[in-house]
């Protein structure tokens, strides 16, 4: 494992793409960056609220954004976002929520599926093959690594 950090340490750049700007969602795509042929590779898909990491890998992301897909059919066995009804103005609204440490976040229909629209618009291009065939080399300690090492995680260094 200490081989994967570092031979990805400094080579994984970490760009976002904002899924809701209201709500601070982002993408996180992980590249791996080869300078001799100016390639970049996609490695890693995670999703971020604020300062709180939703999700960690590809397979998690992907059933996020499944959740946002199935927003009229969620269920309560949803891992991420669960169907709810609540009061707006007087008038009953299905919303799906995201239970943060924090905070609950409530993502109306439209803004699932604007967000399905921008994700969607995020990864074109890039191969899925490959992607998964490099999942298990993003360990959660590369990631943590890069993501360090691109200013996404600032650790309190307080005892």
């Amino acid at each position: 494992m200490d081989d994967n950090i570092s031979k990805y340490n400094g080579r994984i750049e970490i760009s976002h793409v904002m899924l809701n700007n209201d709500k601070d969602i982002k993408l996180l795509r992980g590249f791996e960056v080869d300078p001799s042929i100016n390639k970049r590779y996609m490695r890693n898909i995670v999703v971020m609220v604020e300062n709180e990491f939703v999700t960690s890998n590809l397979t998690d992301s992907a059933q996020f954004k499944e959740e946002l897909i199935l927003f009229s059919t969620g269920d309560p066995q949803n891992k991420y976002l669960y169907p709810t009804t609540r009061t707006i103005n007087k008038e009953s609204v299905y919303s799906l929520v995201l239970t943060l440490a924090e905070k609950k976040v409530f993502i109306g229909k439209a803004e699932a599926k604007a967000m399905v629209t921008v994700w969607n618009m995020a990864i074109q291009g890039y191969s899925f093959s490959r992607l998964s065939e490099y999942e298990a080399n993003q360990t959660l300690e590369t990631w943590t690594s890069a993501l360090k090492f691109n200013g996404y995680l600032q650790l309190d260094s307080r005892e």
